[in-house]
């Protein structure tokens, strides 16, 4: 048991670096349309923005590197707050996020082959883990946040949908 938690199998470290990529990029893709007054906007989990949801979600994905070349992992989630305060537009947001995943993604590319035979151990906040289970709680963590992303985008568009008016006959 690693944090508490039963360990399950896992998948190569290399396929859930690949599985990541696909979550950032969707995250990527949702919040790209979105104005910073919509990023701003409370959302359902604990009243959070996307904006501190997106660096609650990439930030753990700019210490993974680190976390592999040194067996430490020194995310705390508390200080997301302070970062996202530097990211007063809604390009910067989506710059912040867009540039990390873009870094994660030469990382995972250079590392393959490493990732596919290699598991260091990992010290976080939270207790001594394996590379891999920490690689696959932020994959589950980044896809449960990606999931509320979508659920809010659903939102705002049946809000959008409904303030249009449109005829009855249309549907």
């Amino acid at each position: 048991a690693a944090l508490g938690v039963p360990a399950r199998p896992t998948l190569t470290s290399s396929r859930l670096a690949r599985d990541t990529l696909a979550v950032l990029d969707a995250w990527l893709t949702g919040i790209r349309p979105l104005t910073l007054e919509a990023l701003l906007e409370p959302t359902p989990s604990r009243g959070r923005s996307l904006r501190n949801l997106t660096v609650n979600v990439f930030h753990p994905f700019e210490l993974l590197p680190t976390a592999w070349a040194t067996g430490d992992f020194p995310w705390d989630p508390d200080e997301d707050a302070a970062r996202e305060q530097t990211l007063a537009t809604a390009e910067s947001v989506i710059g912040y996020a867009a540039g990390i995943q873009a870094s994660w993604g030469v990382w995972v590319d250079r590392r393959s082959a490493e990732l596919s035979h290699s598991d260091p151990p990992i010290v976080s906040p939270r207790g001594e883990i394996t590379f891999s289970v920490l690689l696959d709680a932020q994959r589950w963590h980044a896809a449960f946040h990606l999931r509320q992303l979508d659920t809010i985008l659903d939102t705002r568009l049946l809000t959008v949908l409904t303030e249009l008016a449109l005829p009855a006959d249309v549907f």
